[in-house]
């Protein structure tokens, strides 16, 4: 029998079959119980409710043996909302004098999230017990309360919790309070007074991020002295996206000169979010394009990332917030600093296909309409990296470069999907001068395996004006694709092709009268299409053609407006 690493020993081959007869066998011993209990948490997504699991396994509740029922408890997480039906016998196990057990059943009502809502007072009850030491069981029972959604009415206990003495627990507390309804902004001094912890930072700005704008205010000169220039990445990220809802001008009349003096700190990924925080500011921030652009030539990179993206913990972090010259570039694109565009272009060359990708990105802020200019750009249509391919792909389109029709329609064959999907759009965006390449983008619309690539193309077809009409059949056929976002665009592209596209709307009709099989965004479509061929109703030529009751609403309600 195999065993893979980090299972805790559970056999990987052992069949549902298996499992649930151990699950059920009342003279089992009590070690086999546990491995089929970790078998059913490992495996939850694949055995669901396969004969009644939830309830087989509910019934080990009533162990005796702490390790089966803290087992239990988890598996019945695992399961989701079938095992969310338990909630109920889980709370119950909360009384449990057993420590993993009582943590087992904490965080398995938090994952439960509003379908445990009712056991809101029992996890406030274990957060505010003043005998308890456990901080492991208090911070996972705040943490939990914010998952299932308690009320205004919990405000005050959660909120009596940012003085406790444990920091983590303050931590989870300040996480809470955003969750439970706006009296949190009534206590954003006493969460904005634990960015002064290094313990607490993290939390703190993340809730500070949550609240509505402009809560944080009188907080940002800590904020940007104290989470912003933070050592880990999610703290300055969090920071980022509080100054981001902040006001800019005031943000820069109390923070310009320190937010500068930053951009030479020693930590490469400080610069870089200190540089991104400015870039954010548009060009109401130009003042500081100077200081910027020295680090341009900074090739240092934050690292601290890199561990936890190993280990499958997080996804790659953006090259703006870990390399200062990948921000430096977005952030003079982004202030329109023409003094220092030379020296942005020259970017385009570098060896690291990330300052190449942010560089692409940061042009679309620039006038771009040199011919030279236009030119190095198209060059990198033929970069090995696709990153770079579909940034140069969408800059073309956004310039209106249409003397590069004929290499984007190249594009449309490129072996990613981001590339192809971005070149159809900048194909969409020439209109008539990319008419010749109408067929070539209905094919894509029809046999490319990407999603995201035939909606693309959809919309694509209905920019193409004349030329892309005479293919509303195959857009049509997209209104039954797989891919709810291609049947959105379908709908949009048919409501902008004029006659061609009021030939389909009785589908359209159909697809906006449909509660089963499109979502509320494609019936959202199909409405505006219907509008749209409503108001093109008197170019048809056909008036024997019945008109859909949807397009005959459509029209009165817009005679009534």
């Amino acid at each position: 029998m195999s065993v893979q690493a980090g299972t805790g020993g559970i056999p990987l081959d052992s069949n549902t079959n298996d499992t649930l007869s151990a699950l059920t066998n009342k003279e089992a011993h009590f070690e086999a119980v546990l491995i089929a209990l970790r078998l059913v948490s490992s495996k939850a997504e694949l055995l669901g409710n396969h004969q009644g699991l939830a309830e087989v396994v509910s019934a080990h509740l009533a162990n005796k043996k702490p390790e089966v029922v803290a087992a239990a408890v988890r598996s019945l997480g695992s399961l989701g909302d079938v095992g969310a039906r338990y909630a109920d016998h889980v709370a119950a196990v909360i009384r449990w004098p057993n420590a993993s057990v009582r943590l087992a059943a904490v965080e398995t009502l938090g994952r439960f999230g509003r379908a445990a809502a009712r056991h809101a007072s029992k996890l406030v009850k274990v957060a505010s017990d003043p005998k308890l030491q456990d901080d492991d069981l208090k911070v996972a029972a705040v943490a939990a309360l914010g998952k299932v959604g308690g009320d205004i009415t919990q405000v005050p206990s959660v909120a009596s919790l940012l003085s406790d003495k444990s920091p983590y627990v303050q931590g989870a507390a300040c996480l809470t309070l955003t969750s439970l309804g706006p009296f949190a902004e009534e206590h954003a001094q006493s969460i904005a007074e634990k960015l002064q912890q290094d313990e607490t930072r993290l939390a703190a700005a993340t809730a500070l991020a949550k609240l509505p704008a402009g809560s944080a205010k009188p907080f940002v000169k800590d904020i940007v002295s104290k989470a912003l220039c933070d050592v880990d990445p999610e703290t300055r990220e969090a920071a980022l996206e509080v100054l981001s809802k902040a006001d800019v001008d005031y943000v820069l009349a109390e923070c310009a000169g320190l937010l500068t003096e930053m951009l030479k700190h020693e930590h490469p990924g400080v610069r870089a979010c200190v540089a991104l925080c400015f870039s954010r500011f548009g060009e109401k921030a130009v003042a500081a394009a100077g200081e910027i652009a020295k680090l341009l030539e900074d090739s240092e990179e934050d690292l601290a990332w890199l561990p936890l993206h190993l280990g499958g913990a997080r996804g790659r972090e953006p090259p703006e917030r870990r390399k200062p010259r990948c921000a430096a570039v977005l952030a003079l694109g982004a202030m329109r600093a023409e003094e220092h565009a030379a020296a942005v272009q020259e970017l385009l060359d570098d060896g690291d296909w990330e300052v190449r990708s942010c560089t692409l990105e940061a042009l679309a802020g620039y006038s771009t309409s040199d011919a030279d200019l236009i030119e190095r750009i198209a060059a990198l249509l033929d970069d090995d990296t696709y990153a770079v391919r579909a940034k140069a792909c969408f800059l073309l389109g956004k310039v209106n470069a249409t003397n590069q029709a004929d290499r984007l329609s190249e594009m449309l064959t490129d072996k990613s999907q981001a590339v192809r999907r971005e070149a159809a759009l900048a194909l969409g965006k020439f209109g008539d001068a990319a008419a010749t390449y109408a067929y070539e983008v209905a094919c894509l619309l029809l046999t490319d395996p990407s999603g995201r690539v035939r909606s693309a193309a959809a919309r694509a077809l209905a920019g193409l004006g004349e030329s892309g009409r005479p293919y509303a059949s195959a857009v049509a056929l997209q209104l039954t694709d797989v891919d709810p976002e291609t049947r959105s665009e379908a709908c949009l592209s048919l409501g902008h092709m004029g006659p061609y596209g009021l030939a389909f709307a009785e589908e359209l009709e159909r697809v906006m009268q449909d509660h089963l099989v499109h979502p509320p965004e494609v019936k959202a479509s199909a409405k505006q299409a219907l509008i749209l061929l409503g108001r093109l109703q008197e170019a048809v030529e056909d008036d024997s053609k019945p008109i859909p009751s949807v397009v005959k609403a459509a029209m009165a309600t817009q005679v009534q407006t």
